[in-house]
């Protein structure tokens, strides 16, 4: 079957991390949920919502704000914990144990790819923080709760669904439930690699993306970096990586800090140990390049690729430079963009 194939082509350490997801979804989500149990809640909501401190309900004075405040002061010193790990780290929630954006992307692994959408062409960084601002300020502002686009409930909601509790039926038919579901579909499951949601939607992946930057140059920061003077240019990480946080620059692989979770799929398949999970070099290394032979190039991906029909011929071939031509991949992700964004600000006022 196409899903076993799948599953056996995962790279060694790949495996050892959907194991962490794995293990972490069966202690945040039911039917075990034994880490919310602890603190005497069934899900990731109220004393461990990690968003709970910066939401904004209708009609909410700084008095119900301190109230939520020390009612999901768990989630608060979670979320404060995600970000001290990530500054020294790199994103080892986002990477390693969310169960949300983790079960989409292993999710989407099973899939045939001819079922994906592919959204690394887009604007990553842009539409991240252009609804992170719509996300703390244009929403207080028009009265939204952000609890109605919170992907951290869907999952929880849709387990009790699968076995048969009503409380999980009524939220998977309401509004709110079927936009978010969708979301988590389109932006997760049936996204390339899974983690459309995560590069564009999610608030705790758009904060930590920011301190995940904010320590890369720091000394004792662990991040995955380049030896540029090993890469040969062979393309195979910027095509495997699930973010599209790696582009080649002048043949070069330049990771963006902002957009990469530490995954280290880029690191497993490099067959040069171009990539690895480490500090600044603390010198300048002046070893020459190496170059691989027999390496075979792959071509530049189709999100990062810009096309021209033809060969652009001079003046005394009596040719003419054509233009780019249509890139229907990007077309059809604009489309889907704008399909999501509609998604999103119908089920704001739902």
């Amino acid at each position: 079957m196409q899903v076993i194939a799948n599953l056996k082509a995962i790279p060694k350490v790949q495996k050892f991390r959907y194991l962490m997801i794995v293990l972490a979804s069966a202690s945040m989500l039911g039917p075990l949920a034994f880490l919310p149990q602890l603190v005497g809640s069934d899900d990731l909501c109220g004393t461990l919502c990690m968003r709970r401190f910066y939401l904004y309900f209708p009609g909410m004075t700084w008095e119900d704000f301190f109230v939520h405040v020390n009612a999901a002061a768990i989630g608060v010193m979670a979320f404060g914990i995600i970000l001290l790990t990530t500054l020294f780290f790199g994103r080892m929630w986002c990477g390693y144990l969310c169960p949300v954006g983790g079960l989409a992307e292993l999710s989407s692994r099973m899939l045939n790819d001819r079922w994906k959408i592919e959204f690394r062409s887009l604007p990553q960084v842009q539409i991240r923080y252009g609804y992170f601002g719509f996300f703390l300020v244009a929403m207080p502002a028009l009265g939204i709760s952000a609890c109605s686009l919170c992907n951290f409930i869907t999952i929880p909601r849709l387990i009790e669904a699968m076995s048969g509790e009503y409380r999980g039926m009524v939220f998977l038919v309401s509004s709110v439930g079927l936009v978010n579901l969708g979301l988590l579909l389109l932006l997760g499951v049936f996204a390339s690699k899974g983690r459309a949601y995560c590069q564009f939607m999610c608030p705790i992946g758009a904060a930590d993306g920011l301190i995940n930057r904010i320590g890369a140059n720091l000394p004792f920061a662990h991040r995955i970096r380049v030896a540029k003077e090993r890469c040969t240019g062979c393309n195979i990480c910027a095509r495997d990586c699930m973010c599209g946080a790696i582009k080649m620059i002048d043949k070069i692989a330049v990771v963006d800090q902002v957009s990469c979770m530490s995954c280290h799929e880029c690191v497993d398949v490099c067959d040069w140990n171009a990539l690895a999970w480490t500090t600044p070099p603390r010198h300048k290394i002046n070893e020459p390049k190496r170059i691989k032979k027999n390496t075979e190039i792959l071509p530049t991906p189709d999100w990062q690729a810009v096309h021209f029909h033809g060969t652009k011929l001079g003046a005394e071939e009596g040719g003419t430079a054509k233009g780019p031509a249509v890139s229907w991949v990007s077309v059809f992700n604009a489309m889907v963009l704008l399909t999501v964004v509609s998604i999103v600000i119908v089920g704001s006022f739902l």
